[in-house]
């Protein structure tokens, strides 16, 4: 897609046609070309003067004619990585400058430059590669200011080779005349380098270690089957041929991963021919970001048999980086990229990793440390527009603007799964990269070390520490290191809605409905399907939610769905149903049988999340989740194979404690008698739940006014009930706001938690 660039709206009537002018630039102004684009266009002008680096920015001075003419052709034809936040201007007496020079960075003052992430390989350093003229001919690290490593090189600002890991590295007399020269598009280009003076690579297998050609003989490992761990931009992949079965089992072993989905590499021409692609999903493909797109799968595909058993889509990203082109290229073929991690936990970076020698035949790394780890980022296209499942590498450390002023800096930590961390600062929010699952020491103390890096980045220190309100989670221990911070807790689906309502620029009062898998309510009960009434300045009021049901074993529900649908078969009064269901699975059906009638050893819940696993489960798509969210992504699958059906399933609206509640037992009963083919009774079910939450949303708004419904939450990660809900809804006169910016899953929370502890600290200033 697009990178956003702002052009901020001067009063050209108001600067006087010749003397001198002293500018600064904040946002996306170092590291992406930014003072040799004005060098040049400086001298284009025939102005003199000198720009510099700041720890605030970039600082220019200018005299001379055409000073009108100079202002408009800046903030109009900037470069395209670069993103100008805010432009001051200041009149000076002349000095009578006889040139235009860079100088040196000036490290004073306070940190408000925006670090740019890291981009994809750019076109011009792809055709230096090809060519066997040119001396960066196949070079695995190539790079300039249009394209290669920004955040996950960067120990801090201003943007200086001596502030990136790049600093071990001596530049060659070639590279520092390129360096050095704002003609060129390697001027300042801070990880710049050659075969003569650049990082190198080795390749390890079975206690040996090669140097002389280690991609040729990774790529050797790679063609007999072997799983190789290749050290990427922000850390490690495992990769295998993707189309080799016994390849992937291989990985699949090593990393412990039954069926969940490999995310895949391979070149445009070759993920055509395994996927249908849009214009829109085609551009995100190729964008800077270059983030995984999850695209339609072709009929039958063999890639998606292996790679992603049972869906629908396969996970595709382009070689971003020149090392990953170099492979793909040669390899001729697909591979499997994915994580280099421990189940969930986040993505390894550090070649002294005790764990990756576990996970894989070969390691091929290279001497350039990375500094902050970034796993890839996870797309899908809805609208025409990016919907992140995962936002991290290409996207972080971009701040997302905020609608408000926040009076003091902000820190959330995020939930349990799927976490990020948010630094709220006036009206930026920092959204940190992807950490996983923290439910570990390991993934404790990565998001500790990343929300202190991101703390010495930019410059700032948490007066509020807002987190999850379940006193269980782990990540809620981090707050001790912040002993002069107030800890402020903040309900996670309120979190869910705020998140949206924020990256919206919304301040106005919406419908929220968060739909997720579970999350520790207001009464001390598990929410998941929750529809809220209100807006950021004064709040979300809960006004209606899903029917409670009963989960068997808790946590264990989520992890053994035939749980959850042998209590929704006794909810619906049928015994003997969950009787004979419950008999499959021998003695322990018995026991969660009896646990379900007695309404022992389990929560009630409102989760929409387990409701999907329930269906799932009763429409014979598996028992067990092998990762999260495993069996309602078989359901959408499988439902997509169907046309849509012309009638829902019945469903009731209840009043309940003085709120309305969405009843779908009785389209469960009505799927149940179905004679219909699974994948119409998946759909079906579908298109029924987008009804109700329609009709909640009409009674729940109520006599307020409110025409305005806000989607978040990881159910909503399911595009077609997404869609189907957003038709309908726009159908009746609602507008629709859903997530563009961050995931709609846990990976949004700490927006949403940041947001809300500023402003209940805000109202009580």
């Amino acid at each position: 897609m697009e990178t956003r660039h702002t052009s901020p709206e001067i009063r050209l009537a108001d600067i006087k046609k010749s003397g001198r002018l002293r500018l600064h630039f904040s946002g996306i102004v170092q590291g992406v070309g930014f003072r040799p684009f004005l060098y040049r266009t400086a001298e284009k002008f025939g102005l003199k003067g000198f720009v510099k680096n700041t720890g605030a920015g970039v600082t220019l001075e200018v005299e001379g004619g055409r000073l009108p003419e100079f202002i408009r052709y800046i903030t109009r034809h900037a470069p395209p990585l670069s993103r100008i936040e805010t432009l001051r201007l200041e009149e000076l007496p002349a000095r009578n400058s006889k040139e235009f020079k860079i100088l040196e960075s000036d490290a004073r003052g306070q940190k408000h430059v925006m670090v740019s992430p890291d981009i994809a390989l750019c076109a011009a350093c792809r055709k230096e590669m090809d060519d066997p003229g040119d001396r960066r001919y196949q070079y695995p690290f190539t790079n300039c200011t249009d394209c290669g490593p920004r955040f996950t090189i960067i120990e801090g600002l201003p943007y200086d080779r001596p502030k990136t890991t790049m600093k071990k590295f001596a530049m060659c007399p070639e590279c520092h005349r390129e360096y050095m020269n704002p003609g060129d598009r390697r001027y300042h280009a801070q990880p710049v380098s050659c075969p003569d003076c650049g990082p190198r690579l080795q390749l390890r297998a079975k206690g040996r270690i090669a140097k002389a050609n280690a991609p040729g003989e990774a790529i050797k490992l790679l063609k007999k089957g072997m799983a190789v761990a290749i050290k990427g931009i922000g850390g490690f992949h495992l990769a295998c041929q993707a189309g080799n079965r016994a390849a992937l089992e291989r990985l699949r072993r090593f990393k412990g991963r039954e069926n969940k989905p490999f995310a895949l590499m391979a070149t445009m021409a070759m993920i055509q021919r395994h996927c249908r692609i849009t214009a829109a999903e085609k551009e995100l493909l190729q964008s800077p970001q270059a983030p995984i797109v999850l695209l339609k799968a072709k009929a039958n595909d063999k890639l998606l048999r292996l790679s992603a058993p049972g869906q629908n889509r396969l996970g595709f990203m382009l070689p971003y980086s020149p090392l990953h082109r170099l492979l793909i290229e040669k390899m001729g073929e697909p591979l499997v990229m994915t994580s280099a991690n421990i189940a969930d936990e986040p993505i390894l970076f550090d070649d002294a990793a005790r764990e990756l020698p576990r996970l894989c035949d070969a390691i091929l790394s290279h001497d350039r440390p990375i500094l902050s780890f970034a796993d890839d980022s996870v797309t899908q296209v809805v609208e025409n527009k990016p919907y992140f499942i995962r936002r991290s590498r290409g996207f972080v450390p971009l701040p997302i603007a905020m609608p408000f002023s926040s009076p003091m800096t902000v820190l959330g930590l995020g939930g349990m799964l799927k976490t990020t961390f948010c630094l709220l600062d006036k009206e930026r929010a920092f959204v940190g990269p992807h950490i996983g699952d923290t439910e570990s020491n390991t993934a404790l103390a990565a998001e500790k070390r990343a929300v202190l890096h991101f703390m010495k980045l930019f410059s700032l220190s948490p007066a509020i520490v807002a987190v999850d309100k379940h006193p269980s989670y782990p990540n809620r221990l981090l707050a001790e290191a912040f002993p002069k911070a107030k800890v402020v807790e903040v309900q996670h689906h309120r979190a869910h809605v705020a998140s949206l309502l924020a990256e919206s620029g919304e301040t106005g009062k919406v419908l929220g409905i968060a739909l997720d898998g579970t999350g520790y309510g207001d009464d001390g009960t598990i929410w998941g399907g929750e529809f809220f009434l209100g807006d950021l300045k004064n709040g979300l009021e809960r006004a209606g939610h899903l029917l409670p049901m009963f989960l068997p074993g808790g946590d264990a529900a989520a992890r053994e769905p035939w749980r959850t649908a042998i209590s929704l078969l006794l909810a619906l009064g049928t015994e003997k149903a969950a009787g004979r269901f419950a008999g499959k699975f021998g003695r322990k059906g018995d026991q969660v049988l009896e646990a379900a009638n007695r309404r022992r050893g389990g929560v009630m819940t409102t989760s929409c999340g387990r409701l999907f696993d329930g269906v799932a489960a009763l429409l014979g798509l598996g028992d067990a989740n092998s990762y999260e969210g495993e069996l309602p992504s078989l359901l959408q699958a499988e439902a997509e194979k169907a046309r849509p059906q012309k009638q829902p399933y019945p469903y009731a609206i209840e009043n309940k404690g003085g709120m309305p509640v969405l009843n779908m037992l009785l389209a469960l009963e009505a799927m149940l008698a179905d004679k219909k083919s699974r994948a119409e009774k998946a759909c079906r079910f579908h298109q029924t739940l987008a009804h109700g939450l329609l009709d909640m949303a009409s009674h729940c708004a109520g006599a307020s006014g409110v025409r305005k419904a806000a989607l978040s939450g990881g159910v909503f990660q399911n595009t077609l009930l997404l869609k189907m809900s957003r038709e309908l809804l726009l159908k009746n006169r609602f507008q629709v706001l859903h997530h563009t910016q961050v995931p709609a899953n846990d990976g949004g929370i700490s927006l949403g938690q940041a947001v809300l502890a500023a402003m209940k600290c805000r109202k009580e200033l």
